[in-house]
């Protein structure tokens, strides 16, 4: 696979940016199947870093692929990098994957429709501005479901819950650094602080400086700068005279125990870094804020220095409350405090900041986090089964695609799978004239409806025929229409669905094939939020004669009756806000307002009931609910059991057509029969380890075990 990364970033300068670009680099050349080149959007003037990338790595300037699509600069703009990125293209061939960093570059590329396929995005700043307009790229990345990098779960979070992003297409990558060849060593001598990075006034070096003037006049204390570049110094005059008269002060060698160095070739700094006691990592406040975590910080843990840091809670929550070298900037006073650690680096605080750093240093090591980097660039993990030996070029004929997405997802990144479409602009009716191109070896009609109709009567010879059945349609007049001995294979979505269809329709039992609707299994597996104890959960509440949202009311209010303790968290859109079920001309407005008053005219469920909007979040969602309904008349599947039983939750399934197949022993005639069972499980002191049962019971669901098996058919 050849893979193309582009970033914005200045690789002739040293920072964290760039170093992330270096270990990016470094991190993918450890995949045997991917061949890499990096774009660099300036002239390579300075090879500090390039000369430590590895030989597998081809290095290409932007003058390079400016000179070929003729285009006289120096530096590889937004404006031009379509141009480029076609030219080079057309010289070198195309790229299967193009890893992209910088907001404005990705919007250009997402904007252009022979690459936006291929584009995979790095977001290291994923909290939106709530205030400011949403990033265009943002905007066209999410509709064309590109995978995203992020640098932490709450980045992730953030993106699913504040962006309405699809959780199935955002991984997590920390920052990558490379453990060192050899074990750290205990520095001898004086004990000595160490900060690397650029020259920035909120990296803290302010306090730096003030620190300075104090070791200076104390033998048994060093300070080593390892600085890179200068940063906003038309903006920050001030700071930079300060800094400026610093450094002719350390010339003169009026600073004792200080020493700068400044554009040192990364491994060289890496081999001075570790030799410090402490790591001063401490920023002003405009950071305490920020969710990504450093790649410096992550640095200094695997080169077993202990860097001192802001009391936030992003260290907080990597580091552990009890780490001893937080800081409180808004309190505590930086020099005395960071000085009082130099001091005391024989201390019992000291081995537990050593043992901390160890462990985050095995979190983040390249090797752990290589076949992270590699499943967000191919789209499925580096040692998935392949899913075809066979080139496949499939035809999906539907009217709607919502629940194909995170299969569509997998197979997109499998370069021996080719997906085409013929839309139909309803059940009925096709957007042009149904047709089967010579090139295409199977079709699959997602839902039964005229689509399958159509192609059952038009089959052309060679090519292979699968539909797949939701409960939508199983009970309308389109499988009776089919001609089954031209389908190949029917896809239905329970035990029951199958027995049915053999039944109704006289289908060969041998072409019939359950698969329930698949699941992103792994990214459910997040843990509980303390309220999920004693919360249930209901997913969609519309149509009301389907979903019977009164029937999951009626259960609430009797398990309330035995228990207070429960709340019910209810996740749909509202009746009002879909035309189809508030117009009908029927009684379902009137059941809908009438549970509603129900609801809203008893002190009790007005106070225990919350309805939360629909949105892609779901699986963040489900860490706050232990109890998953389901009280509906009919299913296919209930696809929202399935999640809910994958995050850990208990399921309460009301006794529809097929929940015995596929929930039991947790399907109940009378739902009221679960009450017992629904408190005890909120009070058993081993309710993690009934958890992950529960989860584990639906790993088969997984989207890759949907894939491979679709494939086999």
């Amino acid at each position: 696979m050849r893979v193309a990364i582009l970033a914005e970033q200045n690789f002739n300068l040293i920072d964290g940016s760039t170093i992330w670009l270096l270990n990016v680099c470094k991190l993918l050349a450890l995949q045997p199947d991917l061949t890499i080149d990096l774009v660099l959007t300036h002239r390579l003037d300075n090879r500090v870093l390039a000369q430590e990338l590895p030989d597998t790595i081809r290095v290409y300037s932007a003058d390079v692929l400016l000179e070929t699509a003729g285009i006289a600069d120096a530096q590889l703009r937004p404006e031009t990098v379509v141009d480029v990125m076609r030219a080079w293209e057309a010289q070198t061939g195309p790229y299967d994957r193009i890893f992209v960093r910088g907001a404005d570059y990705l919007t250009r590329l997402l904007n252009t429709p022979e690459l936006r396929d291929r584009i995979v995005a790095y977001a290291p700043s994923a909290i939106p501005d709530l205030g400011a307009p949403e990033p265009e790229w943002v905007r066209l990345a999410r509709a064309t479901r590109t995978r995203v990098v992020v640098q932490s779960d709450t980045a992730k979070h953030a993106m699913e819950a504040l962006l309405d992003y699809p959780a199935y297409v955002v991984h997590v990558v920390p920052p990558i650094v490379f453990q060192p060849d050899t074990a750290p060593q205990a520095w001898e001598g004086p004990a000595t602080l160490c900060y690397s990075g650029k020259i920035d006034l909120h990296y803290g070096l302010d306090w730096l400086i003030d620190l300075c003037e104090e070791v200076a006049e104390d033998p048994q204390l060093n300070v080593q700068w390892i600085a890179g570049k200068d940063t906003h110094r038309p903006r920050y005059r001030p700071f930079f005279k300060v800094m400026d008269s610093f450094r002719a002060r350390l010339a003169d060698g009026a600073l004792p125990g200080i020493s700068l160095l400044s554009n040192i070739p990364h491994a060289e700094a890496k081999d001075l870094m570790r030799q410090a006691s402490l790591a001063y990592c401490l920023r002003h406040d405009r950071y305490d804020d920020v969710i990504e975590i450093s790649t410096k910080i992550v640095e200094f843990c695997t080169l077993g220095v202990p860097p001192i840091l802001n009391d936030n809670a992003l260290n907080r929550a990597l580091f552990g409350d009890d780490y001893p070298y937080l800081v409180d900037i808004a309190q505590d006073e930086i020099a005395p405090k960071v000085l009082g650690f130099l001091r005391n680096t024989d201390s019992a605080d000291y081995a537990r900041a050593q043992e901390r750093i160890a462990e985050i240093a095995r979190q983040f090591s390249a090797e752990s986090l290589s076949d992270s980097l590699s499943h967000a660039i191919r789209g499925y993990l580096a040692n998935a089964p392949v899913l075809t030996d066979t080139p496949r070029k499939i035809m999906i004929a539907t009217h709607e695609r919502k629940f194909l997405r995170q299969f569509l997802d997998r197979v997109r990144g499998d370069s021996n799978v080719e997906i085409t479409w013929e839309t139909w602009k309803s059940t009925i009716k096709p957007l042009n004239r149904p047709h089967v191109p010579d090139d295409v070896d199977t079709v699959l009609c997602e839902w039964c409806c005229q689509n399958a109709v159509w192609h059952s009567n038009n089959k052309r010879p060679g090519t292979r025929l699968i539909v797949r059945l939701h409960r939508f349609e199983a009970f309308r007049e389109f499988p009776a229409l089919v001609q089954w001995d031209n389908v190949d294979a029917l896809i239905v979505v329970s035990d029951w669905f199958r027995d049915r269809a053999i039944e109704r329709y006289g289908i060969a039992p041998e072409r019939v094939h359950v698969m329930p609707q698949y699941i992103d299994w792994h990214g459910l597996q997040r843990p509980k939020l303390p309220e999920a104890r004693f919360t249930l959960g209901l997913v969609g509440i519309n149509p009301f004669e389907h979903k019977r949202f009164d029937r999951a009311i009626d259960f609430f209010k009797a398990l309330r009756q035995r228990d207070s303790r429960f709340q019910l968290a209810v996740r749909s859109s509202m009746p009002w806000e879909i035309q189809w079920v508030w117009d009908r001309q029927d009684d379902t407005r009137a059941k809908f307002e009438e549970t509603f008053q129900r609801i809203f005219t008893d002190p009790d469920l007005a106070s225990s009931i919350r309805f939360d909007p629909a949105g892609q979040d779901m699986e963040e969602w489900y860490r706050g609910i232990g109890v998953i309904l389901s009280s509906s008349d009919s299913e296919g599947c209930h696809t929202s059991v399935i999640e809910g039983l994958a995050s850990g939750c208990l399921p309460v399934v009301h006794d529809w057509p097929g929940a015995r197949s596929l929930f039991d022993p947790h399907v109940y005639a009378d739902m009221a029969k679960a009450i017992p069972a629904v408190i005890a499980f909120a009070d058993d002191p081993e309710t993690g380890q009934t958890r992950e049962t529960l989860a584990s019971s639906v790993a088969c669901h997984d989207v890759e075990n949907f894939a491979q098996n679709f494939m086999k058919l």
